[in-house]
């Protein structure tokens, strides 16, 4: 069943940010009277980054503003409240460290200043209980009195409620930027969840105390299933890319509500990339259908902000009301709107729920409304133009555009994606890097790239300007990184204004790029034979935890656990582990993959003598890692070396052209199987063009490593490893590595 949803354009607003808009429930006297509560005509609040919280309701296709406050601080977030069992039509806004209360009238009846020393960045509303988080700190207030507060090593991206059914228990979710969940229950952990990817998003269906939907940077949704009584958690994925139609984008907003009105709640997700997708599931007790049935999709070219389902535009008809970035808000709503044109061309009628209304008035009031601004805008331009004048003494500036951006690394195929999205259209975008870098396509981005050359002097490996398309508001951007190349990337944003101007986002590039942090690691995962790295010296906790954090991603930015600490880390793209463990004065490394504590060695090294720490290094290189090492990579190598020989023979199939049955026969199975899929091994090997060239950078890394600690050079050697490479037999590899023949040599001799 396809749902039909039509548009319906509200107001614009400043800049927005998650959990920033709230439907206010119908007034009770309205909904006894009408005796359908859930499909009145409901109030929208919504507070933007100017600090403006405004309160507005449509009546006959008009705005109707109840109260707008005057511009503040940045307001993070917009929640609903109200006395334990009592209608939550209460608006509390966070702003810096401070949350507001206001009524449906706009009075002011709660002014309160949080103990925070962070600007808060999330808040839940639930009863008499107020959550409130900064990037570390959640703190938990009752009656505006703390009752708990607890310091988070990773920055805290969202926070929600759960409330048990009949009980007066508060269970907090916290969702971290560590890819992990934490469940507190009395401002302490009560278990903490691993994840395979950044949670985004927190979201609690109304009238369920022990069930939740959390939404990842990798697109998926994943509803969990708490028991309250026990550590059992029970995952439902409902939302992954299981079509092959590509990577999803991360998932913004999450909302659940009755569109159809068939008593079962459809999931509304909004995401960066400006898609807004509707599924079809099972509400009977919340046992959502494994299969999600995408009822709905569509992409409004820029990020969703948040997303409600109900009541606005007209009484009797249901809507997803969303909010955009940039600050536009509209309705999606399910009131079957038909159009006619005259013999003008103008639209002479519009129906609406099957009863005629007169156009003439909104047209006359429209033109009205068009005329004004163009009054307004001519006024505007000549007064700047005034000021520009030589003898004025005012001067031509610009303030700095906000720029809502994301670099995430897709453990998926090993790459990062940047995304950037400012609120007036991009000119064009520049791109410098000191790290060599491989910029990818993205089906979705329209802009026109171009290169330009580089030289070893300039210190440049990259130097790259993407030409946006006309009311281009978002680039995404992808691109791959090889380990051991360190460096910063520098994005240079021009806007489509004037005067011109530009704006410039730093973006590091870690040594050890492409390793993931691992929670959950068993026993047989650190059973593997590994090498070793040992460093002393007089160095304190915290610099090397710095150093860690400069050296690989996902390291929590601040430490605060006393003695030895230990993480795992996973090599996102051939699966090699990094177990670090470090204290005051003493760090332990151990791999599997030599290369891994080579870089790590380096890095630490040179970071170590800029700050003149002497360092004692010792080594412990194990050669059973490298054919375990082999042999994980293995089915990579036999696998893509298959499919590049596929794709050259079967691009030399097709220029034989063969044009019957008759010659095609003569063909041998194998080659005739070839014509037969040469699609499919085309957009494959079109996919991922150079992963062969990536896994052969590998190994060959690894081979100049493991004898650069014997102190032996064995560059020279190169060649054969990749004749033996595209030939690929695994004891006649294993057994190059192993041996040094005579006549290689010592590093520092040459």
């Amino acid at each position: 069943m396809e749902l039909e949803l039509t548009r319906v354009d509200y107001t614009n607003v400043g800049l927005t940010g998650p959990n920033s808009l709230q439907l206010l429930p119908p007034s009770a006297s309205t909904a006894s009277t009408s005796g359908g509560g859930h499909k009145q005509q409901q109030k929208v609040a919504i507070g933007d980054q100017d600090g403006v919280l405004q309160l507005f309701s449509m009546k006959k296709d008009e705005l109707q503003v109840h109260f707008k406050t005057l511009p503040s601080e940045k307001i993070a977030s917009v929640k609903l409240g109200g006395q334990a069992g009592s209608v939550a039509d209460k608006i509390f806004t966070a702003s810096e460290n401070k949350v507001r209360g206001f009524n449906k009238k706009g009075k002011l009846f709660l002014a309160f200043e949080t103990s925070l020393t962070e600007t808060i960045r999330s808040m839940c509303v639930s009863g008499s209980d107020l959550l409130v988080c900064g990037n570390h700190v959640y703190n938990h207030y009752r009656d505006c009195k703390e009752v708990g507060s607890y310091l988070c090593g990773d920055v805290i991206v969202d926070v929600a409620a759960l409330c048990p059914n009949n009980t007066s228990r508060l269970i907090t979710v916290l969702a971290c930027s560590g890819r992990v969940l934490r469940v507190l229950e009395h401002a302490r952990v009560r278990q903490t969840l691993e994840l395979d990817s950044v949670p985004t998003v927190l979201y609690v269906p109304k009238g369920i105390g022990d069930r939740i939907l959390c939404g990842f940077s990798d697109g998926s949704v994943i509803l969990f299933h708490l028991n309250l009584l026990s550590t059992e958690v029970k995952r439902e994925v409902l939302v992954a890319d299981r079509e092959g139609e590509g990577i999803l984008s991360a998932v913004t907003c999450l909302a659940t509500y009755d569109l159809s009105g068939d008593g079962k709640e459809e999931l509304i997700v909004g995401r960066r990339d400006g898609t807004l997708q509707v599924f079809a599931m099972n509400s009977d007790e919340y046992q959502f259908e494994m299969e999600c049935t995408q009822i709905y999709r569509d992409n409004f070219s820029e990020s969703i902000s948040a997303v409600q389902g109900g009541c606005v535009g007209a009484t009797n008809y249901t809507e997803i009301v969303v909010c955009t970035y940039s600050g536009r808000i509209f309705g999606l709503t399910t009131q079957c709107i038909s159009k006619s044109l005259g013999d003008n061309g103008s639209r002479s009628a519009e129906k609406l729920a099957g009863t005629p209304v007169d156009t003439s008035a909104k047209l006359q009031r429209i033109r009205a409304e068009i005329n004004e601004l163009e009054q307004t805008i001519a006024k505007e331009r000549e007064r700047y133009q005034l000021s520009t004048q030589a003898l004025s003494s005012g001067l031509s500036a610009i303030p700095m555009l906000p720029i809502n951006d994301a670099f995430l690394l897709s453990k998926d195929d090993a790459t990062y994606l940047l995304s950037l999205e400012i609120p007036t259209p991009i000119e064009h975008v520049l791109l410098q890097c000191d790290a060599p870098i491989t910029l990818l396509d993205v089906e979705k981005n329209t802009a026109v790239v171009s290169f330009s050359e580089c030289d070893k002097l300039s210190g440049n490996s990259l130097l790259a300007s993407y030409r946006c398309q006309l009311n281009t508001n978002r680039i995404d951007l992808k691109f791959r990184t090889i380990e051991g190349q360190t460096g910063t990337l520098q994005v240079y944003i021009t806007p489509n204004l004037q005067p011109k101007c530009c704006q410039l986002k730093r973006y590091p590039i870690a040594p050890l790029s492409l390793h993931m942090i691992v929670h959950n690691a068993t026993d047989e995962m650190l059973a593997r034979p590994m090498n070793t790295l040992t460093l002393r010296g007089p160095f304190s906790q915290a610099e090397m935890h710095n150093w860690m954090i400069n050296s690989i991603p996902e390291l929590p930015e601040k430490l605060y656990e006393s003695g030895k600490v230990a993480y795992t880390f996973r090599h996102v793209f051939i699966g090699t582990l990094l177990v670090c463990e470090y204290g005051k004065g003493e760090a332990t490394f151990r791999s599997d993959n030599i290369s891994t504590i080579s870089i790590l060695k380096d890095f630490i090294t040179k970071e170590a003598t800029k700050k003149r720490i002497k360092l004692e290094i010792s080594t412990s290189i194990n050669e059973s890692t490298i054919p375990s090492l082999i042999k994980l990579i293995e089915p990579m190598i036999l696998h893509y070396n298959k499919l590049t020989k596929d794709y050259q023979l079967a691009q030399a199939l097709l220029d034989l052209d063969i044009r019957d049955d008759d010659e095609f026969n003569t063909l041998s199975e194998e080659y005739r199987s070839l014509i037969r899929n040469q699609q499919t091994i085309g957009a494959e090997f079109r996919k991922q063009p150079t992963i062969l060239n990536r896994i052969y950078g590998i190994l060959t890394d690894l081979y100049i490593d493991k004898f650069k600690f014997k102190g032996v050079n064995v560059k020279t050697k190169l060649p054969q490893l990749i004749e033996l490479l595209e030939n690929y037999s695994y004891d006649e590899l294993v057994q190059f590595y192993s041996v040094v023949k005579a006549g290689d040599e010592e590093l520092g001799d040459g």
